[in-house]
């Protein structure tokens, strides 16, 4: 039976072909390499998001039947993913070749609201929840880069301007605040995630 690293370099090589054959200019050996394990950890939360598990066994036990079974089919539906995400990430993602600026204040107002959720109790479970919600409003690209951004946003909201302050952070309340804003984004455009890095095809 395949190992789970021997799965994960299964999927990873297939989707590694399949940039190939979608994006003549891929170099599956450069900067855009990046792009294939963004893409690996969007297919595995969509998965999740598909079967309603987060068991990783359970994932794993799935996806090994596909490789046991019909190769051929799963390969077919990675190309039709690949197709979607694809989409998704020219629009959703804007690639950085300079650092921008940015005041100063709403640095220190966006590092705090970060400290802020990693201390946060249930800050991995509302992640998880905001990652489902956005894959089932259709954004499968950068889901856990645009979870986390939508949810450092609300936070920063409700940060206090006294930095001696200690501020009250409930997970549901920031998931419902948060419900009818993924939920718009279907209907809209634009980027959600900023990449400072350099790739050959963008």
């Amino acid at each position: 039976m395949m190992s789970l690293a021997a799965l994960k370099r299964r999927i990873v090589s297939i989707l590694s072909e399949e940039f190939r054959v979608k994006v003549p200019q891929f170099s599956p050996y450069g900067l855009d390499y990046d792009m294939i394990f963004y893409a690996y950890h969007d297919l595995i939360n969509w998965f999740k998001a598909e079967w309603d598990t987060d068991d990783p066994h359970l994932i794993a036990a799935r996806l090994l039947r596909y490789f046991e079974g019909e190769n051929e089919e799963f390969r077919a539906f990675i190309g039709f993913w690949l197709d979607r995400w694809l989409e998704k990430w020219r629009d959703r993602v804007r690639i950085l070749h300079r650092k921008p600026k940015v005041p100063r204040f709403k640095i220190e107002q966006a590092n705090r609201a970060i400290n802020a959720f990693r201390r946060m109790n249930g800050s991995r479970e509302l992640k998880e929840h905001v990652i489902r919600k956005l894959i089932k409003n259709g954004e499968i690209c950068m889901t856990e880069q645009i979870a986390e951004n939508l949810i450092v946003e609300e936070i920063a909201k409700h940060m206090p301007k006294n930095r001696r302050r200690n501020v009250d952070l409930n997970p549901l309340d920031i998931l419902n605040a948060l419900t009818p804003k993924i939920t718009r984004l279907s209907k809209e455009r634009g980027p959600l995630v900023y990449l400072k890095v350099k790739m050959s095809f963008i």
